[in-house]
């Protein structure tokens, strides 16, 4: 009779053996892990693009497909028969070590994430950024992954880690449709102030930009040292609010001039008890 060769159980590999089962089983293991890995790899990248930026797209189908490659690499091993033991001690060591290392870097890029979600403000946008950070008021120019950058308006630009942004009071000034504009002038003890209030009024009113509704708003609001302070509220666009605050201010100003209405500087009254020491020259 012919004689079948007899499968060996197990071989042996650098002086370590292993059963042939469990390496058949750790070969099985890494084809199914290798295919989950690339079938999520490309359902992650298809279901993300158009609801997250290419970056964030990018990263966190690159975080899955390797993770999912780790895990299966890890798990074969181990049913392989190797010890692994040596392996996880070094690992868990070097985890701790990188963990450390990394931990500001997914705390910002969970942030971007979050910002992104979120949305409370888009490239283009005037915001100012406070609380945690120090005031900030400037245009948004990037959201990155790791970190955003602003243009403040004196033209330079700042890079802000996410975390700090996500973490901290963000006022957007191009939510809103219109914007109030606050002012306060002072005008002279001696002066109608009905007739300043009428011609700031016509002022405002004048300006094509000024909305008539919210209409303005104008009032006695305290009786100063040396001036009576009139406060001034008006609305305009949000597109031209810097401009128009620096518009009207000057406006305003020659309109009162234009009508004899004092705008008087600071005085002190000084009274002496003694005026025989008073020396003149």
């Amino acid at each position: 009779m012919f004689d079948w060769p007899t499968i060996p159980q197990s071989i042996t590999i650098f002086g370590q053996e292993f059963v042939l089962l469990t390496m058949l089983q750790a070969i099985i293991i890494l084809i199914v892990g290798l295919t989950a890995a690339y079938i999520a790899k490309s359902l992650i990248s298809k279901h993300s693009k158009g609801n997250l930026p290419l970056d964030y797209s990018r990263k966190l189908t690159l975080l899955v497909y390797y993770g999912i490659i780790t895990i299966t690499v890890i798990t074969a091993l181990a049913q392989s028969g190797i010890d692994l033991a040596g392996l996880f001690l070094a690992g868990g060591v070097a985890g701790i070590i990188i963990g450390f290392a990394t931990q500001s870097l997914f705390s910002n890029l969970i942030a971007g994430i979050f910002l992104y979600i979120d949305k409370p403000f888009k490239v283009g946008d005037p915001v100012m950024i406070t609380g945690k950070l120090p005031d900030i008021a400037g245009l948004v120019v990037t959201i990155g992954v790791i970190t955003s950058r602003i243009r403040i308006f004196d033209g330079t630009y700042v890079t802000l880690p996410n975390t700090d942004v996500f973490s901290s009071e963000i006022h957007n000034y191009s939510v809103t449709i219109a914007r109030r504009i606050q002012m306060t002038i002072g005008i002279g003890y001696n002066e109608d102030v009905d007739k300043a209030i009428e011609v700031i009024r016509t002022s405002l009113l004048d300006t094509p930009l000024v909305l008539v509704e919210p209409a303005p708003n104008i009032y006695v609001a305290s009786i100063g040292e040396y001036a009576i302070n009139i406060n001034i509220w008006c609305w305009v666009p949000s597109s031209v609010m810097f401009e128009m605050q620096m518009q009207l201010v000057n406006q305003i100003k020659k309109q009162l001039n234009g009508n004899n209405i004092e705008i008087p500087l600071p005085q002190r009254i000084l009274h002496f008890a003694d005026k025989d020491r008073i020396n003149t020259t």
